[in-house]
């Protein structure tokens, strides 16, 4: 099974809040992907965080050192033209934003390549469209 985590889950491993403990458990465990703009999605997270003074300059700084050296070790589906022309086929289906359909498009190639895959995310429409679609999805 390959784990595909969208920006809302993975940031869970750097930032606490609910379903924290979830996500650190898996991604200690489990094969994880995650789309090309999942760093940068998080990187923008956790600084938002310690804006509205949810960590510390130094948590912030530890976390953003942190995700740099996971993303590495995470199977990183980059977002090509193919995953692009799908994405205008989900928001014509789902009430998806812009970057919540590449991330679905980025885990049904991961499907498409032959490969058990189950999302995970925080986002009730994503969460929703990525069942519509046939995968697995869990909440977090």
């Amino acid at each position: 099974m390959i784990y595909f985590l969208d920006s809302t889950a993975l940031v869970k491993r750097y930032v606490s809040e609910d379903g924290s403990d979830a996500v650190r458990k898996l991604t200690a465990h489990g094969e994880i992907a995650v789309a090309r703009i999942t760093e940068a999605e998080c990187a923008a997270a956790i600084c938002r965080a310690h804006r509205n003074n949810q960590l510390t300059a130094e948590l912030r700084d530890d976390a953003l050192d942190r995700l740099a050296s996971d993303v590495p070790m995470l199977r990183v589906i980059e977002i090509r033209k193919a995953i692009m022309q799908s994405v205008r086929e989900l928001v014509v289906r789902w009430p998806l934003r812009g970057y919540e359909a590449v991330q679905l498009a980025c885990a049904l190639r991961l499907k498409f390549e032959g490969g058990s895959v189950s999302l995970w995310c925080a986002d009730g429409d994503l969460i929703k469209a990525a069942r519509g679609e046939g995968l697995r999805a869990t909440a977090v």
